[in-house]
């Protein structure tokens, strides 16, 4: 558990905040009337379509209406959901530059500190661990569009966050709710150009323009782009960045009743993030497990072989060995566990920032700017957006909107999938993980028609809006290429015979491709040639220099995996308004379709692109020649279908005061069988293994599961009476809530209240236990007569030491519960003073149903008879412990004040609360939050910002200065890699 200590710097801040509100209340005294604006509109005010959001009584913070909510702009004090809006203005002054900053100023979520290094999202699964309302987030929309990578927020309007149901107009989703960007569009007023230069804490810089032109009374352009060379606090962390958004709004007809807006966006990125941090809290103990064998531990050291053979000539086998220990902590954790029979200790209970390290003069020192993203490993994005809008009234009861979108998302990264630097138990060396070169490359296409009815009877005002939408894309996987001796050609010491002795013999010419000088090598710091196949492995920090895994990586990809689904939605809304507005029903349903039909795989384009059907005839189109597999193939034809439902009301008690109700039903499409396999696999490995049997003159000794398999028949009829061909069901969610929302008569005060409970079950499970050979014979088993005959079905190599596994058994029937209430107001006492207060309870955060056996409910037969004490121990972890990232308290506090008058006229003082109770970071014995294990959470960090407008040569001028985490918290929103330090960001913009 993290303790908070009084800080000084903390009672200073809390005391300026109440210094804030307290001069806000004074000067509210002191005035009697608001600052009048002073922007410049045209002549003829310009009419909004109903789907576009009316901004009249929008002022800073505040956000009266919204879209994402409806598909329709309403105002959110009628909507019967929990709605946030998050404006341009407070973007720029909590200095939000990424999805995850979206959550530091939110109540019922919690952010996730390792999320930049994560595999980008897809309709099926979320990109990291950060949550709303307990649950992970993946339906990430831009302008109502599911965005696949890259969310840009230097385009952003505002942020629409929809908690609860909203999936009746953007499908499949988690119960937590919709996160929807809203770009900046052209207007027809007058808006200032602004070019704006930063420059932050760790001399990165960045230069962003805004410019909205009025072409004529038809017609107005805007063009948005940035610049940016971010430098990270760890070392070799940085951030570049390149966009530009150009859009155009055309009005034709002089009766404003149609409107295209087409917008294009470009968008390129690269960027390295540190991606863990120390959290060896037991690194005495197990550094003096590798030396001396404690608790029955391995004292094995780390040692190269270089296998002698006709290619380079040796006489034996060349063994380099080290005094490096190999023995993993999370084994010495293990062994402690056993040998003192504590097992519930956990492995981590501290986390701190950056690494321990010996440097040059042999000193154990810690380096807070360590970065265990391996050096060299980066993600790299380009998107781009077109996407055109035409919006028509072409009757009084009828508007509509078409809105196509073409979006060419293109992922690259280097090490992806393990390129994590960690260390060893000597406190010197450390391995300096390589991952992998893999991405992402996505084609899509969505069509999107609105149709809104509207006609009125009984004096209720009815709209019924109903849509379809189309999305169509496909996705390719860029696996990697395979890692062999070739890769080291590139490294300091291939062509050197003592850092290599595979350098010998014809073995030559392999490493002679990277043209390495041959005395080029490194030294250790006892002088010695390092080997060049430990220059990652065996990194020593504290004397080498960092191994870049760019230089070892010279390889492309070579293969790809892919799909193009298609995905159909048709959805029906009714909306209702009477009793003189004051009651306000919502009611929807989506259907939603998805038809798969072949694996799109390319290998070797163009002279091997794989096409539909082809697996029918296999002898023209061999998998060992072409490269994928029949049996995926004909798994993958099928289709899906699900369907949300919602339905609320909101009441206005009096024209300040309104309830609402509301209640969904979501469903996120799972796929795959029960046990995981591409039908037809495991049928080819049973007839090889009874064919093996057969030709050792042992026909019909075959068995599994106590039956001796003589057909394949036989064997099918054992597995279908398992489940495994099943289909994993969908998942599904449900969410309830009700409300207050209160505005005041000159919406000083504007704010909601809830209440909710939401729940999601079936989420799709590896069943590891399942999938052991204890449980499943077929894997992993090492009966030499299984392993030859499973190579018989070409699917296991013949050198294989097991049969490997071959069904990936999954669970479903888990069901997981969050209950909680949340509030936020945005006060606005005086015309120069704004706040946004928010809170939070979650009191219930927990799983209430689990189908697995292996995590039977404590007190249940299974649970006291059958499981082991280690197993009964993981599911007493699972059944008591919170959901993994829900904090049962938040509250944040964030407020601007601007002086009017006298010397300091036109500064703005800003200052801000955020507070998280503690957060899981897993349901595991390693992190076990119920005996001490680290939680993540448990923070009170502060935000401080200045701003003041000045002129030079009749040029205006803002500067503005933002301090972040003021007294250097040591913290984490969420997982294990702690939150920036103190930072600061230095603003100055151009308008003219």
């Amino acid at each position: 558990m993290n303790q908070a200590t009084n800080h000084p710097a903390r009672l200073i801040l809390a005391a300026g905040l109440a210094a804030l509100v307290g001069l806000s209340s004074a000067s509210l005294r002191a005035q009697s009337a608001a600052v009048a604006t002073t922007g410049e509109t045209d002549e003829e005010v310009t009419k909004l379509t109903p789907f576009e959001v009316s901004s009249d009584k929008d002022y800073g913070y505040l956000k009266t209406n919204a879209a994402t909510a409806t598909r329709i702009g309403m105002e959110i004090q009628k909507v019967p959901m929990n709605i946030s809006v998050i404006s341009r203005e407070f973007l720029d002054d909590t200095n939000a530059k990424s999805l995850t900053d979206l959550f530091r100023y939110s109540a019922a979520s919690a952010g996730d500190t390792r999320f930049k290094m994560r595999v980008p999202a897809n309709e099926a699964t979320p990109q990291g661990g950060f949550t709303m309302r307990g649950f992970q987030v993946n339906t990430l929309m831009r302008n109502g569009v599911f965005r696949y990578i890259s969310h840009n927020l230097d385009n952003v309007e505002r942020v629409e966050v929809v908690k609860g149901p909203a999936s009746v107009f953007f499908g499949q989703g988690y119960p937590g709710g919709v996160i929807n960007y809203i770009t900046k569009r052209p207007s027809f007023t007058k808006i200032p150009t602004e070019l704006t230069y930063q420059l932050d804490d760790n001399s990165g810089h960045k230069v962003k323009i805004d410019n909205n032109t009025v072409l004529s009374k038809k017609a107005a352009f805007r063009f948005v782009g940035a610049w940016q060379d971010l430098q990270g606090e760890r070392r070799f962390e940085y951030h570049k960045n390149f966009n530009l958004t150009p859009s155009l709004t055309l009005k034709p007809l002089d009766s404003g009743k149609l409107t295209i807006n087409l917008e294009f966006e470009y968008l390129k990125e690269r960027y390295n993030a540190n991606d863990y941090d120390w959290i060896y809290s037991d690194f005495a103990g197990w550094k003096n497990a590798a030396t001396t064998g404690a608790y029955g531990s391995s004292t094995a050291t780390l040692t190269s072989t270089i296998t002698a053979s006709a290619g380079n000539g040796l006489a034996a086998n060349v063994l380099q060995t080290t005094t490096t220990p190999t023995l993993a902590y999370s084994t010495y954790i293990n062994n402690k566990r056993t040998a003192t029979g504590d097992l519930w200790l956990p492995a981590y209970t501290s986390v701190e920032r950056g690494a321990y390290i010996t440097d040059a003069a042999g000193n154990f020192i810690q380096d807070e700017a360590f970065n265990y993203t391996s050096r060299g490993a980066y993600h790299d994005n380009e998107d781009e957006v077109f996407t055109a809008t035409v919006d028509m009234a072409p009757f009084e009861w009828l508007d509509a909107r078409y809105t196509y979108t073409n979006d060419r998302a293109v992922n690259n990264s280097v090490g992806q999938g393990g390129a994590l630097t960690t260390p060893y138990a000597d406190g010197i060396h450390w391995n300096v993980g390589l991952g992998a070169r893999s991405g992402y490359w996505r084609y899509t296409q969505v069509h999107n028609l609105d149709l809104v009815f509207k006609f009125d009877v009984f004096n209720i005002k009815h709209k019924v809006l109903t849509g379809f939408q189309r999305s169509t894309w496909t996705q390719q996987y860029l696996s990697s290429a395979a890692q062999t001796d070739l890769n080291l050609a590139f490294l300091p010491g291939a062509r050197n015979t003592v850092s290599n002795p595979d350098y010998a013999g014809t073995n030559t010419a392999k490493y002679d491709f990277g043209a390495v000088p041959v005395n080029q090598v490194i030294y250790d710091r006892a002088g010695a040639i390092k080997p060049v196949r430990q220059i990652y492995n065996n990194w020593d920090p504290g004397y080498e220099l960092a191994p870049d895994i760019n230089t070892y990586f010279q390889d492309d990809r070579n293969a790809l995996d892919g799909y193009k689904p298609t995905l159909e939605g048709m959805y029906l809304n009714y909306q209702a308004s009477m009793l003189d507005d004051r009651l306000t029903v919502l009611a929807g349903y989506r259907e939603e379709k998805k038809w798969e039909r072949m694996q799109a795989q390319v290998n070797n384009f163009p002279w091997y692109t794989y096409f539909a059907d082809m697996y029918l005839d296999p002898t023209a189109y061999p998998e060992n020649v072409w490269g994928h597999s029949v049996n995926y193939q004909k798994t993958v034809p099928y289709d899906q279908e699900g369907d949300s439902w919602m339905g609320g009301a909101s009441f206005a008690i009096n024209k300040n005061l309104s309830v609402y109700a509301s209640a969904s039903k979501i469903f996120k499409f799972n796929s795959g069988n029960v046990g995981g396999v591409f039908v037809g696999d495991e049928q080819l490995i049973a007839q090889g293994i009874i064919d093996e049997y057969a030709a050792r003159g042992l026909a019909g000794q075959f068995v599994y599961r106590g039956q001796s398999i003589t057909s394949v028949s036989q064997f099918v009829g054992i597995v279908e009476g398992l489940g495994y061909y099943q289909m994993v069901p969908n998942e599904e969610g449900k969410n309830y809530e009700v409300g207050v929302k209160y505005t005041s008569d000159d919406s000083r005060i504007v704010g909601t209240f809830s209440l909710f409970s939401a729940d999601r079950i079936n989420r799709r499970e590896d069943d590891t236990v399942a999938q052991a050979n204890a449980n499943e014979p077929l894997n992993y088993n090492t009966n030499p007569i299984w392993i030859a005959g499973a190579a018989r079905s070409g699917l296991v190599g013949a050198t294989a030491t097991s049969t490997g596994r071959v069904f990936r058994v999954r669970s479903y029937g888990n069901k997981v519960k969050i209950e909680g209430a949340e509030a936020e107001v945005i006060w606005t006492p005086i015309r120069n003073f704004q706040a946004l207060i928010n809170a939070s309870w979650m009191p219930t955060a927990e799983t209430v149903e689990d189908t697995r056996p292996i995590y039977s409910k404590p007190g249940s037969d299974y649970y006291n008879n059958v499981l082991t004490a280690a197993q009964q121990r993981d599911a007493y972890i699972l059944w008591n412990a919170r959901v993994e990232n829900v904090p049962e308290y938040r509250l944040n506090v964030f407020g601007k004040y601007t002086f009017t008058d006298g010397p300091a006229r036109g500064l703005s003082l800003g200052a801000g609360l955020r507070y998280s109770s503690e957060t899981v970071v897993a349901r595991s014995v390693d992190w076990n939050p119920l005996n001490g294990g680290y939680q993540a959470g448990d923070y009170v960090v502060f935000d401080v910002t200045a701003a003041y407008p000045w002129e030079f040569m009749g040029y205006k001028f803002r500067t503005s200065l933002g301090i972040y985490n003021v007294t250097d918290k040591e913290y984490s929103e969420g997982s294990y890699a702690l939150s920036p330090a103190r930072n600061w960001l230095l603003s100055t913009t151009l308008s003219f």
